[in-house]
């Protein structure tokens, strides 16, 4: 693959108080990164399909929300252009909010997607929130979560979980440059389940073969295995004993269930991790004939007014 780097940035906002700690998170990186920030924010069309009396807003109010929606954007990005010195415009789009975000992803090539995490729990829990499981799940590129718990503006420790599946490695250069502009220290391990004698040590050759291609790169980094018998409980374990910034995961999808559902370790990180979760699919991308016909059959052109 070509040498991947941060160049565009794409950031959901909705005003809320998660959505502005998450951008503050992507402001820093684009600093970092030299890229270009772009905010996109969605009016639900759910919203607009009922009239006021039904708690809608009616079709025929959608050109004030419309507005509104842009000249606060407007003066946001005005506002940060300002306040940063960063390169940054904004989306208006109507739609379903986790459509819109892989659509325009996808249309304009961006590189990396940052949004906000609640968390969750019980049946939210195993859909990894409407909007996050979506977007991680179709995005185009890398995702990172940010959970509304603190201010992340650095990433100074990094957590790389490695499991015994396919394309596992792949995620090391999607976070090279994120190592490289922040002088990161790296931590590799292995996670296999209990009593799995053979995978502990083809994990053990592993993580060595990735300790050392890291190394190659002048990366401080450590290495260790662990036995466990849940695989995700013991990453989030491992992340709150060393106090990481940020963990990255393959996030893998369950093939049993026709790649509808992503696979529980990827829900359990993203719904339970303290800190930001950088999220990348294998071979990232989306088959434009499968994964993306249940966008863009319930989604609304995209707007060429809606870039500014």
């Amino acid at each position: 693959m070509e040498a991947y780097e941060i160049r565009k940035i794409l950031v959901p906002v909705d005003f809320s108080p998660i959505a502005s700690n998450a951008l503050e998170t992507a402001i820093a990186m684009c600093k970092r990164q030299l890229s270009t920030l772009t905010l996109i924010y969605v009016i639900e069309n759910s919203y607009l399909l009922f009239p006021p009396e039904a708690g809608g807003a009616g079709a025929e109010v959608f050109p004030k929300l419309q507005k509104d929606a842009n000249d606060n954007l407007a003066n946001l990005c005005k506002e940060l252009r300002v306040k940063h010195d960063i390169v940054i415009n904004h989306i208006v789009q109507a739609g379903n909010p986790a459509d819109e975000i892989c659509r325009w992803a996808l249309h304009k090539k961006y590189d990396l997607v940052v949004m906000g995490t609640h968390g969750a729990s019980g049946l939210r829990e195993f859909f990894l929130g409407s909007n996050a499981y979506r977007v991680v799940k179709n995005a185009p590129c890398p995702v990172m979560t940010i959970p509304g718990t603190q201010q992340w503006l650095d990433f100074k420790k990094i957590l790389f979980p490695i499991r015994m599946v396919p394309h596992a490695l792949d995620k090391y250069e999607y976070v090279r440059p994120i190592i490289r502009k922040n002088s990161s220290t790296l931590l590799v391990a292995g996670i296999v389940k209990k009593n799995d004698t053979g995978d502990f040590i083809e994990m053990k050759k592993l993580v060595d073969t990735v300790r050392n291609r890291i190394t190659e790169d002048d990366v401080e980094c450590n290495s260790e295995v662990h036995n466990c018998e849940n695989v995700a409980r013991e990453v989030l374990d491992i992340a709150n004993a060393v106090k990481t910034d940020l963990i990255v995961i393959t996030a893998t999808l369950d093939n049993s269930l026709k790649d509808f559902f992503l696979g529980p370790y990827t829900q359990d990180i993203v719904n339970h991790a303290k800190v930001p979760v950088l999220s990348i699919r294998p071979q990232q991308g989306i088959d434009p004939n499968v994964e993306m016909e249940s966008i863009t059959s319930t989604s609304l052109p995209l707007q060429p007014w809606a870039l500014s």
